[in-house]
């Protein structure tokens, strides 16, 4: 810190571990800020077992707020908002979604200046929170998408002015050791080598459909026995409540290619697991800007992903990844026979994926718009 940086803090409902996207994301923010720029500290409402086992490397308080819509929170916002003035603290920026309900007009009312980032297509919208979320926006400063398409619906569903959104891709960052190891780590798995391996990264949720993975590797099965496919995610609930896995196992069954898939589980580090895909597929039918996309496609990993979200800022159809319609097993499927019939072709779309991302989602690229962002909220009118 340098006696011209300007006090920042980070302001996040909860902290589930660097693993998940945007919480990922927010560490290497955190982490690579310029610190002769913006001296950052970290917020969280409720606090969680990593939280106190990640090195933020700047200062971390916890709230404690359990629910937002009672008096209580209101009074605790308050006595936070007053000791950030306090403390000299300029700028506030607001992840994920509980936050930016209830802090933005608390803070503005201390002259703390705010930016809220959105990061999803807004699948946790509802009538209720979209008009509190109306409200809020003019005692916003900067809203940050981190692509084109959340853009898009920040502005219309929420009724915020183009001028002060802003479009910051995600960032690649330099791979380091996890910091905050999960109780399961890595684990090993077999897959002999003249298998080939069409891989998913995703939590284990029905809005990653990877329901229709398994379909379309079924179809693809009949006409290329060698196919398998690796799944690298934690479990989750389903529709009816019941285990995720167990229904995808179900469907596996029935379609007699249980013994051609492996569910790793919760993984810290996908990377592993990516260089041993031959395919990289994102079947959701929801998407911001995907993580595992940028992963994938770093990797120099032919991709096929729904047209969907930020997808196809990153994809260009039949240059560097395919593009397929929700739930089209079909088409899936003639992507995934097209890459595995033709090396040439996987290698071309390969190797334009990674020139894409690196030309695009730098982590250097990424952190100075974030910081010329900070500069247009603090210099704004208030």
């Amino acid at each position: 810190m340098t006696a011209m940086s300007t006090k920042i803090m980070y302001l996040v409902d909860h902290y589930a571990g660097p693993q998940a996207g945007t919480e990922g994301q927010l560490l290497k923010l955190i982490q690579y800020l310029d610190r002769s720029r913006f001296n950052p500290a970290l917020t969280v409402l409720r606090t969680s077992e990593c939280v106190e086992r990640v090195p933020f490397g700047c200062p971390v308080r916890t709230l404690e707020l359990a629910k937002l819509a009672s008096p209580n929170a209101i009074l605790k916002v308050v006595s936070f908002a007053r000791s950030l003035r306090r403390e000299g603290y300029r700028i506030v920026h607001c992840f994920l979604n509980d936050v930016s309900l209830i802090a933005p007009p608390i803070l503005w009312m201390f002259g703390i200046r705010v930016v809220v980032s959105r990061r999803d297509m807004g699948f946790w919208y509802t009538k209720g929170n979209l008009a509190v979320l109306r409200l809020v926006s003019p005692f916003v400063d900067r809203y940050v998408a981190n692509c084109w398409a959340v853009a898009r619906v920040v502005q219309k569903k929420e009724w915020v002015p183009s001028r002060k959104i802003s479009v910051i891709y995600n960032g690649l960052f330099p791979r380091e050791t996890d910091s905050c190891k999960s109780s399961n780590e890595i684990r090993p798995f077999e897959v002999s080598d003249e298998r080939t391996v069409v891989g998913i990264v995703a939590n284990l949720k029905p809005i990653k459909r990877i329901d229709i993975v398994i379909q379309a590797v079924a179809i693809v099965h009949k006409h290329y026995p060698g196919i398998c496919l690796l799944v690298v995610g934690k479990d989750g609930p389903s529709k009816w409540g019941s285990s995720m896995r167990e229904e995808l196992e179900q469907l596996s069954r029935r379609l007699e290619i249980h013994d051609r898939i492996i569910f790793t589980g919760a993984v810290d580090d996908p990377s592993p697991y990516i260089n041993r895909f031959d395919i990289a597929v994102l079947s959701s039918e929801s998407e911001g800007f995907s993580n595992a996309m940028l992963e994938y496609m770093q990797a120099g990993r032919p991709t096929v992903c729904t047209d969907v979200g930020g997808n196809p800022e990153l994809v260009q159809d039949g240059k560097n990844g395919f593009l397929v319609s929700v739930g089209d097993v079909d088409a899936l499927a003639n992507r995934l026979l097209a890459l595995l019939t033709d090396s040439g072709l996987a290698q071309r779309v390969g190797n334009a994926a990674s020139s894409t991302v690196r030309s695009i989602c730098s982590h250097t690229k990424m952190l100075e718009e974030q910081m010329l962002c900070y500069d247009k909220a603090l210099s704004g009118h208030q």
